[in-house]
């Protein structure tokens, strides 16, 4: 039988998609990476704290559908704060939320060696959503009176002197949904006037891009691209960048695909122009 790209087998451009993402992920190669204003802007907040030695406020607010974009970032924000001293009280306004929140926190935190209870803490996942902000603007301990272990939050030496969102020095959502637009700006910070920044899987970054250019929040972290360009900045690579790796590569493919595909169509209907004269 002739072989003609007009019928390629589709499984060949399965098995080229394929090695598109294998081949990066075997044989890491470095590509080069774009540090964008919104990702700039999540850092200049992180080392502002740490100059003032505040507290960071982690929401975790994704799921294990979301987990490839959201966990590397989560990841590369706490090594920021840990490597800068900085201390950090997680939260989790998703039920999905509460194992992924759990397993980055207690990695990193040994990673850099901190202490918990005197340098981060887990609250764990509360329900309510706008309610448990509202909450926590009031007074913190409202909406989390003890942390995931039970222990009361008056004993964990990481909120002395926390009682507001306003003591917090920077609130970062890492959202799969509509936490960010629906509840942390228009019952949290709208309300309580803290600095609020975000990280969001990359659907959903245009829809908040205006709270950027309208203050409401001072950074973004956009997807898998935001957290390898949030590592860079860190100064350490993960699976953020090895992802974005095979990203642009299985990209590349098929793109190339596609323009193969429309140079034969046009070459195959100039064929049958002739044809038919």
């Amino acid at each position: 039988m002739k072989f003609s790209l007009h019928n390629l087998d589709r499984r060949i451009i399965f098995l080229c998609v394929f090695l598109g993402v294998a081949i990066p992920l075997l044989l890491p190669f470095s590509l080069p990476v774009n540090i964008t204003p919104p990702v700039e802007a999540v850092y200049h907040q992180v080392e502002r704290i740490a100059a003032e030695k505040g507290t960071v406020l982690l929401s975790f607010d994704y799921g294990p559908g979301s987990e490839a974009e959201l966990q590397p970032m989560a990841r590369a924000v706490l090594r920021h704060c840990f490597s800068r001293q900085i201390k950090v009280v997680a939260i989790c306004l998703w039920p999905d939320a509460p194992g992924l929140a759990q397993e980055v926190l207690q990695a990193t935190a040994a990673e850099s060696g901190m202490r918990y209870g005197v340098d981060y803490a887990y609250m764990g996942y509360k329900p309510g959503g706008a309610s448990v902000v509202l909450n926590m603007g009031q007074e913190f301990r409202n909406a989390f009176a003890q942390d995931a272990r039970g222990v009361s939050a008056d004993s964990l030496a990481v909120l002395r002197g926390i009682h507001s969102l306003r003591d917090f020095g920077l609130v970062f959502d890492l959202a799969a949904g509509s936490t960010i637009d629906q509840v942390w700006i228009p019952y949290g910070q709208e309300k309580y006037r803290f600095v609020l920044a975000a990280g969001c899987t990359a659907v959903m970054a245009p829809d908040l891009f205006p709270f950027l250019q309208s203050g409401q929040m001072a950074g973004l972290i956009a997807g898998l691209a935001g957290a390898a360009e949030y590592e860079k900045l860190v100064g350490r690579l993960d699976s953020a960048t090895a992802g974005m790796q095979a990203q642009s590569i299985t990209h590349l493919v098929i793109i190339a695909f596609i323009v193969l595909g429309n140079i034969l169509y046009f070459l195959a209907r100039r064929q049958g122009q002739r044809g038919g004269q």
